[in-house]
């Protein structure tokens, strides 16, 4: 009875890891089976990350010819040499995966097709080393624009140095002087209107009105005759006025109309 228990429970597990070996082997073969595939178009990409990186190299080279200071130059010489050995360690692993086909023009990378069956494998190399060269042209790029940045910066601070503006007690003595000579402009003041010429000619046809003296009483012995009558002579005046005689001309008028209806 335990003897046929105990197969059943092999037979069991036998055939559990039997179907789990089944699915993780369908897995990888899935997996280099889509690798197999995607294959020829990643090796090309590999292939231009080469050519590009050549390229680049040789502007990194130009750029470190434009740094004045030694130190800066040697720093940068050596990041660039990291960047080369990193692209040459690339072209080898490349190099070593892919056999040329043709001659002349028509010349082209083919992958082996051993490289081709284990792809899945070789590409993560290949990725490892493609990260490896971005970091350090990441470090040689953030490098020379901190050298750039140094060196425009002491250019701005040696090449203009007599712009900076002090103000000091004589100078502020010198410039309040020249404050106060400045002339003081009168506010304006509009003109009046002119006088309409009705009025204007009314005014210039009036003769002008004679001047009221009046004198105090007993004060006026040094005076004139025609001063010393006191009151006499200012009824004289207030007599001789033309406005009076109107004013008297118009009353009588008034008088002789109420009394003759």
């Amino acid at each position: 009875m335990t003897d046929s228990y105990a197969r059943q429970w092999i037979l069991v597990l036998s055939l559990t890891a039997l179907l789990l070996s089944l699915a993780i082997l369908a897995q990888f073969a899935t997996r280099y089976a889509q690798a197999y595939q995607d294959a020829p178009s990643e090796v090309a990409a590999f292939l231009d990350t080469i050519e590009s990186s050549i390229i680049e190299n040789e502007s990194y080279d130009h750029d470190i010819t434009k740094v004045k200071r030694l130190e800066d130059k040697l720093r940068l010489g050596r990041l660039l040499r990291d960047i080369q050995k990193a692209g040459d360690a690339l072209r080898e692993d490349v190099s070593a995966l892919v056999e040329d086909e043709g001659e002349g023009d028509r010349k082209s990378s083919r992958l082996r097709l051993s490289a081709r069956l284990l792809w899945a494998t070789h590409r993560r190399q290949l990725e490892e080393r493609v990260r490896r060269l971005d970091l350090l042209r990441m470090r040689f790029l953030v490098v020379h624009m901190g050298i750039i940045a140094n060196m425009a910066t002491q250019n701005a601070t040696t090449a203009k140095p007599g712009l900076v503006i002090t103000s000091t007690p004589a100078a502020a003595a010198r410039r309040e002087p020249e404050q106060e000579q400045l002339p003081i402009t009168p506010p304006y003041m509009p003109e009046p209107p002119p006088l309409p010429r009705s009025l204007a000619d009314g005014i210039k046809s009036k003769p002008p009105l004679r001047r009221l003296t009046v004198q105090a009483m007993g004060h006026g012995d040094g005076l004139d005759g025609t001063h010393r009558t006191g009151w006499a002579g200012v009824m004289q005046e207030l007599q001789r006025s033309p406005v009076l005689r109107e004013r008297h001309a118009s009353i009588e008028l008034a008088m002789s109309r109420t009394s003759f209806p």
